[in-house]
């Protein structure tokens, strides 16, 4: 690049000295055709330059013989004429070379202008436009984080902590609280956690469990309750439930409760032999289940490692889910996660739903 510069500069240089000889040149040829111009119009006032090729002489001549005055008049007057014809071409040749070297200046300065220009923003392109990622982040696998049990404004605080988005699932009103649906007011991305039967009837105590057992119009009705006290919520997931959801008869009478009151059922799979899939199909939902526990080891490096596995999933069918609890560790570690989850989107179940399967809202 210097080498290239430097010889451009030795040609401009040469340039500017030719046309400053140039200059020269014409100056003294304009001196020249002056003076000899001022000594024509003094001995030969009539004189015309532009008239006829033989100029009159003046009266003093015109007493000489007639020979003698026709040729010394000749003799004097034709070189003088010759002379001034002579030197007005050669002042408009060296015009005219003037202008044309000039104008290939101009183009040849203005060349180097805008090839310069052009290789500059080339070079400025190669230089500063950043590589594209393989994958962008509306193109990556997507990820919901659910986490179970919400009963308690403290717990929504550490929700709000993770630095991605987290789905709450929270459970209706109970023995644990009563303030449930008052939490949940606002609240643009959340979900109801509903109590069905377990196989320990220890799990079973969670107030207004619903049970195999239980009549269509007892399932409606609490359907309807809860869609009186969660008016925005769309989404419901089972809180234990293993052997209501393996029944395929209660499953059923839910599947047609939730249709009729607008909810879309997540199975938490609890159990194996679940009907969730069989009615999902049944009435026109998609499949939505839980790929993933992360805390049933409630140590960081085992939640992390469960994190991993729904991540894996993820890359491998589009999406995943994955469901924690309110534990300590657990908050921890998903404060933690970010490196894990670098390479998927984490989405609210709702963004879910409506990226992958089309639903609205």
């Amino acid at each position: 690049m210097g080498t290239s510069q430097s010889a451009r500069n030795r040609a401009r240089n040469r340039r500017k000295d030719q046309k400053s000889k140039r200059r020269k040149r014409l100056l003294i040829l304009g001196i020249f055709v002056g003076v000899a111009t001022l000594v024509a119009a003094a001995l030969f006032p009539d004189l015309s330059l532009t008239g006829s090729a033989t100029p009159e002489l003046p009266a003093s001549v015109n007493k000489a013989p007639a020979a003698v005055g026709q040729k010394g008049a000749s003799a004097l007057a034709a070189p003088k004429a010759s002379s001034l014809q002579e030197s007005q071409s050669q002042l408009a040749k060296e015009l005219s070379l003037e202008t044309k070297e000039k104008k290939r200046d101009t183009e040849a300065r203005v060349g180097f202008g805008l090839e310069d220009l052009i290789q500059k923003t080339r070079s400025s392109k190669e230089v500063k436009t950043p590589k594209k990622s393989s994958r962008s982040k509306e193109n990556r696998p997507l990820l919901v984080v659910i986490i179970d049990d919400i009963s308690q404004p403290g717990q929504l605080r550490q929700i709000r902590k993770i630095p991605y988005p987290v789905t709450p699932s929270i459970f209706p009103p109970s023995s644990m609280s009563t303030r449930t649906p008052r939490m949940a007011r606002g609240l643009k991305h959340y979900m109801v956690h509903l109590p069905l039967e377990s196989s320990s009837a220890r799990m079973n105590r969670f107030t207004k469990t619903l049970f195999t057992g239980d009549s269509y119009g007892r399932i409606d009705s609490r359907l309807r309750e809860l869609r009186r006290l969660f008016p925005s919520a769309r989404f419901l997931n089972n809180h234990t439930g293993s052997r209501f959801t393996s029944d395929s008869a209660a499953m059923k009478r839910l599947f047609k409760a939730m249709k009729k009151e607008g909810w879309i059922f997540l199975d938490s799979r609890t159990s194996g032999r679940s009907k969730g899939k069989q009615m999902a199909r049944r009435y026109g939902q998609p499949y939505l289940h839980r790929d993933v526990f992360i805390d049933n080891v409630r140590t960081p490096s085992a939640i992390l490692a469960q994190l991993k596995k729904a991540v894996r999933i993820a890359k491998r069918r589009g999406y995943a889910i994955a469901i924690g609890h309110p534990h300590p560790e657990t908050f921890r570690a998903l404060r933690s996660a970010g490196k894990i989850l670098s390479g998927v989107r984490v989405v609210y179940l709702d963004e879910l739903y409506r990226l992958r399967f089309g639903g609205g809202r």
